[in-house]
């Protein structure tokens, strides 16, 4: 079954049956090789078939994913369940389309994916070769997506994206990890990923273990860490966060300053060099970069037709059925260089990667994160020992508020931690709570 069949089907299926409806198609190929102390572990590769399936009767709203063996079938078992729902008061009418096409592809990405052919990238990689206890994996992916509804959107859009991520672990506790993303076969950018993750581990090898007392410190969070906490603040910008009740934002409204002006953070679906580019959003509208918080101060939420209803606003573009999402995030550089971050954090902790980032209280905005590889204890803006496994417990908020400077380089950034594609600096934090994580 091809894209447009499915599509077809599905069409016929709700035309009549319901009030409206959208259809969101992809048709997609990955490869992943996975790596593991001594050489390539695992090759593998796949192709999906997906359908999306958004419908509304009588202001009840559904939205489902179709089995692609039967589309026709599986349409009207969800047009029956649907029935049987109560009406939605997000409910809104699909607006007309104003999206375009905006794909990104590299031919060589696309025919890997497609093939399965991981052998230039185990070879440009060095994969086969000794590596030492490392571990880690690279991704490749092409997809056709295509978005059907019935309020006139025929809209469609390629994309490759290449990412994945490098743990070094050296001796007996030390270890390391970076990752890396693009729309494009950037194996430099791979090889980097590599190449840090080896540093950390090895540095921190050779440095003293020292217990850390729970306390507050200044920090240094790498990119790693930083990707992770943007995509919570991005994730709290969603205006169906702020709704639900599950955002420290909600209290804010746009103008007011709800972190220090040395923190920018942009959401940008048409940077095509990030995998989550998008011309057109779940609805069709037509997507723009944008500032969520601009120098410390909110400059706005991320809408699809029916938050924008409820709250008064338009269309951000960030159209999520339900919720608005965001796409592809940035954090705004700054002017410090690597060492000169260290320099200016002084006596603090620098945290390389973290894991588990959980909210105790949504609304609050209090939260943990457990450091995870390498963390160093820094004095007189020298690593001088590494330490366990640390936690940070403090709020959004107040972290938001602690930025201090970023670096002036940005790395882009995806992994399991950071589900958003991001392009973000380090950041020097002022302060932030640190306990035990053991």
């Amino acid at each position: 079954m091809t894209i447009e069949s499915l599509l077809d089907s599905a069409a016929r299926a709700l035309e009549g049956a319901v009030d409206e409806y959208a259809l969101l198609a992809v048709d997609g190929y990955e490869l992943m090789v996975k790596f593991y102390q001594r050489g390539v572990s695992v090759v593998q590769s796949w192709r999906h078939l997906e359908l999306g399936v958004y419908a509304a009767v009588d202001g009840r709203v559904g939205v489902f994913w179709l089995d692609s063996g039967d589309p026709a079938r599986a349409a009207r078992e969800a047009v029956e369940a649907l029935r049987r729902s109560e009406r939605s008061p997000l409910y809104a009418p699909l607006p007309g389309p104003s999206g375009e096409p905006l794909s990104s592809v590299d031919p060589k990405l696309r025919e890997a994916a497609v093939t399965g052919d991981a052998s230039f990238i185990i070879e440009d990689l060095g994969l086969r070769e000794a590596r030492g206890r490392a571990a880690g994996m690279a991704r490749v992916d092409y997809a056709r997506v295509r978005l059907a509804t019935s309020a006139g959107a025929d809209l469609g859009y390629e994309y490759t994206g290449f990412d994945g991520y490098a743990r070094f672990i050296e001796g007996r506790e030390a270890s390391g990890q970076w990752s890396w993303t693009s729309t494009r076969y950037d194996i430099d950018a791979a090889r980097e990923a590599l190449e840090r993750a080896r540093e950390l581990a090895v540095e921190c090898s050779r440095l003293p273990r020292e217990r850390l007392e729970p306390g507050e410190y200044r920090v240094l969070l790498s990119p790693m860490v930083a990707g992770n906490l943007a995509g919570e603040v991005a994730e709290a910008a969603s205006a169906g966060a702020v709704l639900l009740g599950f955002s420290f934002l909600q209290a804010a409204k746009p103008g007011d300053e709800v972190a220090s002006e040395a923190f920018t953070l942009l959401d940008r679906p048409r940077d095509t060099g990030l995998p989550a580019f998008r011309g057109f959003d779940d609805e069709g509208v037509a997507t723009r970069d944008k500032a969520v918080i601009e120098k410390g101060v909110l400059r706005g939420f991320l809408h699809n037709t029916k938050t924008a209803r409820l709250m008064g606003a338009e269309s951000t573009g960030n159209a999520g059925w339900i919720i608005p999402k965001p796409f592809n995030l940035e954090v705004a550089p700054g002017d410090l260089g690597e060492d000169e971050l260290l320099e200016a954090l002084g006596d603090g902790v620098y945290l390389t990667n973290n894991w588990y980032t959980r909210f105790h209280n949504h609304a609050e905005g209090t939260f943990s994160t457990v450091s995870r590889d390498a963390a160093f204890i820094v004095r007189r803006g020298e690593p001088v020992a590494c330490t366990a496994r640390v936690r940070i417990a403090d709020s959004m908020p107040r972290i938001l508020r602690s930025v201090e400077a970023a670096g002036r380089r940005q790395w882009s950034i995806q992994w399991w931690e950071v589900e958003h594609p991001t392009r973000t600096p380090f950041i020097l934090l002022s302060r932030a709570r640190l306990t035990s994580a053991g």
